[in-house]
């Protein structure tokens, strides 16, 4: 044990981390470590002039704050003193920051180091296994964090919760942390943001929006609910909604009633900030709670969410964002008021290159005219024809459908098949690499090329499949179409709601002629009918 010497005055340290797997032993809690610490500074005659304490703070990471306030307290004290840890351990678990602390830092600063249960005591020259502790020290922060990751990810594809704290709009089940409960309070609202957003309300519109209402942001909520709003200091503007906050909220699956998980990870065990997951590594499991969406709400709401809405001049908001595209490049349509004129559409892609493609313009006004003339087309024929209109469009939607589908399907055989001869073709350039035939770069450069292919083919066969069962869906959904174009049957100006219930896409093609004799093809995909519809301009 330490060897009795004259009053030495020191500063006392303790440290918690789950992280660290130290919370499971009781001797390691931050009350047991401070009176540990203050009996034997008693029983050694020290003077103890300072109680630091991290508690929730992982020991990979030097950064903390009353370690930093301890170092600096020290540094700055003009006599020698010492720092006191229970354990070496307790300092930190990070070999190469231990160290030099340890060995360059703390000499050159008359401060010296003492960790009872390690018997290390820096006044003396009897601490031969220091390094050795302080390296496994580091392996079991290792060790321990490549188990917690194990378990969380074991969670989440069994579709448990394993987040801090509950998504918006719900709660963790006080009987199950692993479950989530719909939040009476917010899930309403995140119901609203969703219909503004259907509407056609830019997320910094649907920001600004909550913003005037003094709806609560979700982390100045959760503080309300915690009981500390009022005493924290960064909620100066607890009702500052940003575009951001909101555009995660509709993006994010959780509101379906699918759990979504793996989205961050941190870089290593001795690194926590959190980095970003490729979408298509994250951990989705469908339907382990209650949606607060439903699927065909989020479907519209994607496709507008990331496209830019631009108003005219008159203030109104373009009610076509998201829908009108170019047949040819297959690019959204550009919206603008050319030099006071009416607002129109363009291609984007001309706008930015007039040698990639055509102009296709159209005047908002005339692309408001043929799609209202279209709908009311429908509401016409639907009126005046009953059965025999219902019948027209089941034949209308599978013949489309059909076509569409055989061309997926046609695809999708097409891209399997590639996928199939890249797995022979990697096998093979196995067996050579085995034999000798080919070099270890060589070999990991072509395995990496055809990896890549590979993986580009399987994500657009299960686009393709998407598709296929998207058109399958949309050859049984007339009723769906006739229920929902009636709700529109008194209604004589076109409207955001409007479109977005029934049109999925507007294609507009290069006009032909000019004067009297010009001539645009429209062509309008409903949403719930395969076949597509044509106007002429």
């Amino acid at each position: 044990m330490l060897k009795q010497q004259t009053k030495l005055r020191v500063r006392l340290y303790a440290r918690l981390s789950k992280d660290d797997g130290d919370a499971d032993k009781e001797s390691n809690s931050i009350t047991n470590q401070l009176q540990m610490l203050r009996y034997n500074a008693k029983e050694k005659g020290f003077e103890v002039i300072g109680e630091y304490v991290d508690d929730g703070y992982s020991g990979t990471t030097f950064n903390r704050p009353d370690l930093n306030r301890m170092i600096k307290d020290a540094m700055d004290d003009p006599e020698p003193s010492g720092i006191m840890v229970k354990d070496m351990s307790r300092f930190g678990r990070n070999n190469a920051m231990f160290m030099y602390y340890v060995e360059e830092i703390f000499p050159n600063n008359d401060i010296l180091f003492i960790a009872l249960n390690d018997d290390v005591d820096t006044r003396f020259d009897e601490n031969e296994m220091m390094p050795f502790k302080s390296i496994m020290n580091e392996y079991y922060a290792r060790d321990t964090s490549k188990k917690i990751r194990s378990v969380k990810k074991t969670t989440a594809l069994s579709g448990g919760f394993c987040g801090s704290f509950a998504p918006y709009g719900y709660v963790v089940d006080p009987e199950n942390k692993r479950k989530l409960l719909v939040d009476s309070d917010t899930a309403p609202i995140v119901k609203r943001i969703f219909e503004l957003s259907k509407q056609g309300n830019s997320v910094h519109q649907i920001a600004r929006t909550l913003c005037e209402d003094g709806v609560l942001i979700p982390r100045a909520y959760r503080a309300m609910k915690n009981g500390t709003l009022e005493t924290s200091t960064g909620f100066k503007f607890p009702t500052d909604w940003v575009a951001k906050n909101v555009k995660m909220i509709l993006e994010n699956q959780v509101y379906l009633g699918h759990m979504v998980s793996h989205k961050t990870q941190t870089k290593s065990f001795k690194n926590k900030k959190p980095v970003a997951v490729p979408k298509e590594e994250w951990i989705i499991v469908r339907n382990t709670h209650e949606a607060i969406i439903d699927e065909e709400t989020f479907e519209l709401v994607q496709k507008f969410i990331s496209v830019k809405k631009q108003p005219n001049k008159t203030g109104r908001p373009n009610i076509f964002v998201g829908l009108v595209k170019c047949p040819d490049c297959g690019r959204n349509m550009a919206f603008s008021n050319p030099n006071g004129r009416e607002p129109r559409f363009r291609c984007r892609t001309y706008v930015r290159n007039s040698n990639l493609c055509t102009t296709h313009a159209i005047s908002y006004e005339a692309l408001q005219q043929i799609v209202m003339s279209d709908i009311q087309k429908h509401i016409k024929n639907m009126e005046a024809l009953g059965d025999q209109f219902i019948q027209e469009m089941h034949e209308l939607s599978e013949k489309g459908g059909s076509k569409k589908i055989k061309q997926f399907e046609k695809d999708l055989e097409v891209a399997e098949k590639r996928i199939a001869e890249i797995d022979s073709v990697i096998m093979k350039l196995f067996e050579q690499n085995a034999l000798g035939k080919i070099s270890d770069e060589r070999f990991e450069k072509m395995s990496s090329a055809y990896e890549s292919e590979q993986k580009e083919l399987a994500q657009k066969r299960d686009e393709l499949r998407t598709k296929i069962r998207a058109e399958e869906k949309k050859t049984q959904s007339t009723n769906q179409f006739l229920e929902t174009i009636r709700k529109y049957e008194t209604v004589t100006e076109l409207n955001r709601s409007m479109l977005v219930e029934l049109i999925d896409s507007i294609y507009v093609y290069q006009a032909e002629g000019t004067g009297k004799d010009r001539k645009q093809r429209v062509e309008i995909n409903y949403r719930f009918l395969a076949g597509s519809q044509c106007g002429i301009a």
